[in-house]
């Protein structure tokens, strides 16, 4: 498939002219080599050090390691005016355009204490957008290799007979992941229908989540001249989660057309630059499910295809037993996303960087979002995906293009399928999970 992006054109600005030199740095095709940055694992939180009291004075010399095991048993312990403490002496050590990983990592982790600097990363960021946007998704490989894998599958497994091709999207955002497929069906007779599902009004709020973005109509319309430029007969809609119910309620009604559905479902990959939260996740695909299973019933025939792209490595998160535990993980895999952004934009493009990680990593990290995530690990970490529907697997062909996106072996990355079933593949960075593309059928 040939990658297409279509974005508007922003504004220049100092970030977007540094932005442009790196971009030409790129075309002379520098290697990912593992030895351009190290990712600092030496620490753990295992040792046993004696935690402080509400009253206690926390010593300013206490390195960063050291009150982050101090800030992972104080949450574990409830203790939230230790917590704010704490955060203020990692605050004070911590920064953006620290050389070091974990430094950054922890400021946008604590970013709410310094109100002044996340204050202007905000206005210069959000100027620029669109082209952060072009760069984020074309050069890390995150949300192309998900969007890849994903299309391929429902390409695979779609049947050539049927009429109107039906595809649900849980988050379609700017629509980048479609461009590739529209590309794919060029010229064929079939009407494809495109239901995006519009968000919830309880999404995680936070301050870098609210760039601007892509309204559905303009993004409606620019897939809709981008089909009609590749002959496709396309329909963009959008639709409430519980209008699939009813939709759904209809299908025999429907069924003077030869139907076929596809869920798709990307989520926490760093290109969406937003949070959604595990329970509209777990209720979107759970909706599919049934809707798969009442669609097989009515029309006595293989009826879809179910694709989830998980760019937080969710499985991990939820089987760790304690918030030492779950903080270590959560710093593991940003540490290795934060890797892949500095490889990509080394230290002479420091504020384009910046931007990258304040847009598309820091909405991920913030405080408030990681204790959403341990909320929801408590109340959700017992449902497994895939709810009993047969594992839909992936070719090897799917598993190769994968692989030759990622130059796995001259990179930093590396790409397998996993499970019993060959229904997932997995993109790591260095070892550690960067995206899992899962897919079931009915």
């Amino acid at each position: 498939m040939t990658k297409k992006i279509f974005i508007l054109k922003s504004q220049q600005s100092p970030i977007e002219t540094e932005l442009g030199e790196w971009s030409q740095s790129q075309n002379q095709s520098r290697s990912l080599n593992s030895s351009d940055t190290a990712l600092d694992m030496s620490y753990s939180f295992q040792a046993s050090l004696v935690l402080p009291t509400q009253d206690m004075q926390i010593d300013p010399q206490i390195g960063i390691i050291h009150l982050l095991m101090f800030y992972a048993e104080a949450m574990g312990n409830k203790l939230e005016e230790l917590t704010l403490v704490i955060a203020k002496r990692i605050s004070e050590q911590v920064s953006p355009v620290s050389d070091n990983i974990l430094k950054r990592l922890l400021y946008y982790l604590f970013q709410s204490l310094d109100k002044q600097s996340t204050a202007y990363l905000r206005q210069e960021s959000h100027k620029i957008f669109y082209s952060a946007f072009k760069a984020i998704y074309q050069f890390l490989p995150n949300g192309i290799v998900a969007h890849f894998v994903a299309n391929k599958a429902i390409l695979d497994a779609m049947p050539a007979e049927v009429d109107v091709i039906n595809i649900f999207d849980f988050d379609i955002g700017e629509g980048i992941q479609w461009a590739t497929m529209i590309d794919a069906l060029g010229n064929e007779q079939r009407e494809v229908r495109l239901i995006s599902i519009r968000p919830n009004e309880d999404m995680i709020d936070d301050p870098c989540t609210t760039h601007t973005r892509l309204s559905f109509e303009d993004t409606k319309r620019r897939l809709i001249n981008h089909a009609m430029f590749y002959g496709v007969k396309l329909k963009v809609e959008e639709q409430e989660l519980n209008d699939l119910m009813i939709e759904m309620k209809n299908l025999k009604k429907q069924n003077a057309k030869k139907q076929w559905f596809a869920f798709n479902c990307m989520v926490a990959l760093p290109h969406l630059g937003r949070i959604r939260r595990r329970k509209d996740v777990f209720e979107f695909l759970t909706i599919a499910k049934n809707f798969l299973e009442h669609a097989t019933t009515c029309c006595a025939s293989e009826k879809g295809i179910i694709t989830l792209g998980d760019g937080d490595a969710w499985e991990k998160f939820v089987s760790t037993s304690s918030y030492n535990e779950f903080l270590e993980t959560n710093i593991a895999h940003f540490q290795a996303l934060l890797e892949s952004i500095e490889v990509i934009f080394p230290t002479q493009f420091i504020h384009a960087r910046t931007t990258m990680e304040y847009l598309f990593v820091a909405p991920f990290v913030s405080s408030r979002a990681w204790a959403s995530k341990w909320e929801e690990k408590k109340r959700f970490g017992d449902l497994k995906f895939g709810f009993g529907l047969e594992g839909y697997e992936h070719s090897k062909e799917s598993l190769m293009e994968a692989k030759e996106m990622i130059k796995e072996g001259d990179s930093l990355y590396g790409a397998k399928i996993e499970s019993e079933n060959n229904n997932e593949i997995v993109m790591n960075s260095r070892g550690v999970q960067m995206v899992k593309v899962s897919c079931w059928r009915c």
